[in-house]
């Protein structure tokens, strides 16, 4: 729960916490947000080092009409969010996802694979859909004489 000082003049945290998953760890609150994104690298060297810093972003949790919710830091408000964070807060660091390509939303999803199409001179030799014989087929004898009737009261 992200409790913010109140206050004319508050006292800036000395120390924060950064949280990567379940990892944690202390640091002093950056100046800006480069630096947060420098102590960020530094820190989980081995889950962010690849990661490109447009796609890490920094979050608090805030309670907004009663329900608590992730709040993401921009850049611009670093400075002033920082500030109102008492000691020892934590700020969860995130990766957002990689951005589409471009013109793929429109798209819709392909879910199977498009079989290669056989050339129409080529007959098929088994049709694509149920077929029903309408005549008894070969070497079967026909019923026509004894019908069944599968409604009661009938024989």
């Amino acid at each position: 729960m992200a409790s913010y000082r109140s206050g004319a003049t508050p006292i800036p945290a000395d120390i924060i916490t950064y949280r990567l998953g379940d990892k944690l760890v202390y640091v002093r609150p950056a100046d800006d947000y480069e630096q947060a994104l420098d102590f960020a690298q530094k820190e989980f060297h081995e889950e962010l080092s690849t990661i490109s810093r447009e796609r890490i972003s920094f979050n608090v949790y805030a309670t907004m009409n009663g329900e608590r919710r992730s709040v993401r830091i921009s850049e611009s408000a670093w400075a002033p969010a920082v500030a109102r964070l008492l000691r020892g807060e934590v700020i969860d660091i995130s990766i957002r996802p990689l951005p589409q390509p471009s013109g793929t939303k429109d798209q819709p999803p392909q879910y199977l694979d498009v079989l290669p199409q056989t050339r129409l001179s080529e007959p098929r030799l088994t049709p694509t859909y149920p077929v029903r014989c309408k005549e008894p087929l070969p070497g079967r004898r026909s019923d026509k004489g004894s019908s069944r009737h599968w409604f009661a009261g009938k024989s």
